[in-house]
């Protein structure tokens, strides 16, 4: 079974203890299908509990609910009637689901009752949770022409629940399901031809379908859809069609749009350069945990681009990103903490933020945790530690880092003295080095060269050419 998103749980952990607009969140993932798979009940659920503290967000998107036919069981503008027959599909607490009446009801060719005990059955509401039973009722409301059992049937077989997982199946039911107008299957049918699942990969078949769906509202539809036309897959590149989609999914809340907004706003990529809108929306998507997000939103604020300055801010949108692995950020992070921008200078912890992002291969990251360790600073001086971060940084094409690699490399400081190594990465930095440090770079080059053998002077110069046809 996958992992939630951590997402997903940082918004249910608030949503369970309380919080609106968690509730909100949780609620329009499930709506969307975001992260989660789409399930109008546990949207409902969630939506209706942020809506009752207020969240006029959350009374926005039931009423959208229930202009598309969903039952939402919770009348946004007047109080429920307590005598009113509770609907069938309800699955949320109140009333609670009477197995015995919808098996009734089944039995008795009733397809909506069908997809309401297969809901049950996969839910385990009212009943022990049986993922065949689940598909049984599924299959009876599909093959009677049900659209959304045609679509569970189909999500079923494409995730493996209480059958065996079969692409060709489960395509072959979200079609008779998009067939009938279902937004999600529609979605889903387009999503599995642009992935060549169940069939030969087709972008141009697979933007009709999320065009269809896009249409109904469907926000992943939305945001799909405006990535193909941003690239030109399956349909022409039209980059102004592509904001203007992402534009209907950011504002139904769909994180990824409104990055991907943002991203094109801040660059004037389909219209003019608007930083100002491409902060909000970064800040938007930052909000619902988006890593990216999150990352940009401290750039903007570290720089000034599109908000004001403000650097507390940026490191705090900073830590939230580092905190979930973001290399970038991470790296961010540290040069605050080494400069005391925004938040009080501590080098020890620059070192500790710098060696994370050093550790996932960030070339920056490791020449200044490099020096930090030659000069020790925020802890102990460790040589021999800096020439093994400077010859990755080296590797990975930093200047900076070939000049002092090769320092270390012709002084023996923390390595083992080598002219022809050092005369390698001298010979380097003096080739794309800033000029202060390429010119003594290349003088420190001369001087090696004038102690090497013409033996050992050849195999240098081989060395050099070996690593220039590799050097980034």
């Amino acid at each position: 079974m996958a992992r939630e998103p951590a997402m997903v749980t940082r918004n249910r952990t608030a949503a369970e203890e309380g919080d609106a607009v968690a509730q909100f969140n949780l609620g329009n993932m499930y709506r969307l299908g975001y992260q989660v798979a789409r399930d109008n009940d546990l949207a409902a659920k969630w939506l209706t509990e942020s809506a009752r503290q207020g969240n006029a967000d959350a009374v926005e998107a039931l009423r959208r609910m229930a202009a598309e036919g969903i039952p939402v069981h919770w009348d946004v503008d007047e109080p429920a009637d307590p005598d009113a027959d509770p609907d069938p599909l309800l699955l949320g607490e109140e009333p609670p689901i009477d197995p015995k009446r919808l098996e009734e009801a089944a039995k008795a060719g009733n397809s909506p009752a069908m997809v309401a005990l297969g809901n049950a059955y996969r839910e385990g509401k009212g009943v022990v949770a049986n993922a065949v039973q689940a598909v049984q009722w599924y299959r009876r409301a599909a093959e009677a022409g049900n659209a959304d059992g045609q679509y569970a049937l189909g999500m079923m077989y494409d995730h493996g629940q209480g059958v065996e997982q079969s692409n060709a199946e489960a395509r072959a039911w979200y079609h008779k399901a998009a067939q009938q107008g279902d937004a999600a299957a529609q979605f889903n049918l387009g999503n599995m031809m642009l992935q060549g699942r169940g069939g030969a990969p087709n972008p141009g078949v697979a933007a009709k379908w999320f065009k269809l769906a896009a249409d109904q509202g469907d926000a992943q539809a939305q945001f799909t859809l405006a990535t193909l036309y941003q690239t030109g897959s399956g349909v022409d590149r039209d980059e102004a069609k592509a904001e203007e989609l992402y534009r209907r999914a950011a504002a139904q809340g769909a994180a990824e749009a409104q990055f991907n907004l943002a991203n094109m706003l801040r660059l004037g990529i389909g219209g003019e350069a608007d930083p100002t809108e491409a902060a909000g929306f970064y800040r938007r998507a930052a909000e619902q945990g988006l890593e990216a997000a999150e990352l940009n939103c401290g750039l903007m604020l570290a720089n000034g681009i599109g908000i004001a300055k403000d650097d507390a801010a940026a490191a705090r949108w900073f830590r939230r990103a580092a905190d979930k692995g973001n290399m970038r950020a991470q790296y961010n992070l540290a040069r605050f903490y080494e400069q005391g921008r925004g938040i009080g200078r501590d080098l020890a912890a620059a070192r500790q933020w710098y060696r994370k992002a050093a550790e996932q291969g960030d070339a920056k990251a490791q020449y200044d945790l490099g020096i930090m360790l030659d000069n020790g600073e925020g802890g102990a001086r460790d040589a021999a530690e800096a020439v093994r971060l400077y010859a990755a940084a080296a590797q990975g094409g930093h200047p900076l880092a070939r000049f002092n690699l090769g320092v270390h490399l012709a002084n023996g400081d923390g390595v083992a003295a080598d002219d022809i190594e050092a005369w390698v990465w001298l010979s380097l930095a003096a080739f794309d080095a800033p000029a202060a440090i390429a010119d003594t770079a290349k003088g420190g080059a001369e001087t090696l060269a004038a102690r090497l053998t013409p033996e050992r002077a050849a195999e240098a110069r081989k060395r050099l050419d070996e690593r220039r046809k590799v050097a980034p």
